[in-house]
């Protein structure tokens, strides 16, 4: 039997050629940077990845969510981007200097 880590491993998906982005309606690939590469991910992971993260191959900042909590609860941990946007939920202690 699975567990939920195996099953998140699973989703991702290293993309081996520069893709082609579709700026359709309702058309979004999810991105996050791992390992140096980005690899292309479901919307659970993307919301709660707490390194740098992509939409259509454009950069984006915004908040960051416990894993399978939905949009519910935000995380207060460190993050990886710098930027205000992305540091509005961390704790101050763990904030940039």
């Amino acid at each position: 039997m699975e567990t939920n880590e195996q099953k998140n491993v699973e989703k991702l998906v290293l993309l081996t050629t520069q893709r082609v982005f579709d700026d359709s309606i309702g058309t979004k690939v999810l991105q996050v940077e791992l390992s140096g590469a980005w690899v292309e991910v479901d919307e659970d992971i993307f919301i709660s990845w707490t390194g740098l993260r992509r939409i259509n191959g454009e950069d984006h900042h915004g908040p960051v969510y416990n894993f399978n909590s939905g949009s519910e609860t935000p995380y207060a941990g460190s993050r990886t981007c710098k930027c205000g946007v992305c540091q509005e939920h961390v704790e101050p202690s763990l904030k940039a200097n």
